[in-house]
């Protein structure tokens, strides 16, 4: 593999290891119960580790690896016989999007959970700089702060619950 950026690193591959269970049920529903989706498990994995310096490692995972595995069933749908068994392309589109939005409201729930068992004046910085889009500058301006301390603190929160969503989110996989 050539080397760039974004290299299977060892937080890649824990990511890519506990999404395994979430992208097999993911092709399994869009396939329909056709045989062949460890096959396009195996396909996806490998996509995934030849388009990993697309992936933005700011967001969620699981996402961007249920949006290749839908590129993959789709490829798989091409590629079969207009056998009555196989749903066509819109209604996998359907259930892709309705997967994709249960996706969504996982990690908004764990988002939420997450803001919820911060201290008070952690979530009222969240509040302030990311609900009201008030700068770094005016926060640290009003509580009398030095801006990079306030900027500082803020990147700690966010990696903080980055770590909670990715710890509830793991949670559920396996639960």
């Amino acid at each position: 593999m050539p080397d760039h950026p974004h290299t299977l690193s060892p937080e890649l591959l824990r990511h890519l290891t506990s999404a395994q269970s979430s992208l097999y049920a993911f092709i399994l529903t869009l396939m329909a119960g056709q045989e062949g989706a460890s096959d396009i498990l195996q396909e996806v994995n490998v996509k995934i580790c030849r388009e990993l310096h697309r992936y933005d490692t700011s967001r969620p995972f699981l996402p961007w690896a249920l949006t290749l595995a839908r590129f993959e069933v789709m490829a798989w749908r091409t590629r079969q016989n207009r056998s009555r068994l196989v749903l066509d392309n819109e209604a996998a589109e359907l259930m892709a999007d309705e997967l994709a939005d249960s996706q969504d409201d996982r990690e908004l729930s764990a988002l939420e959970s997450c803001l919820a068992a911060l201290p008070q004046g952690q979530r009222e910085l969240i509040t302030a700089r990311y609900d009201r889009g008030e700068t770094v500058r005016a926060i640290a301006k009003r509580q009398g702060q030095p801006e990079n301390a306030l900027a500082a603190l803020l990147y700690r929160i966010r990696k903080a619950l980055h770590g909670c969503i990715m710890n509830k989110l793991s949670q559920e996989d396996f639960a």
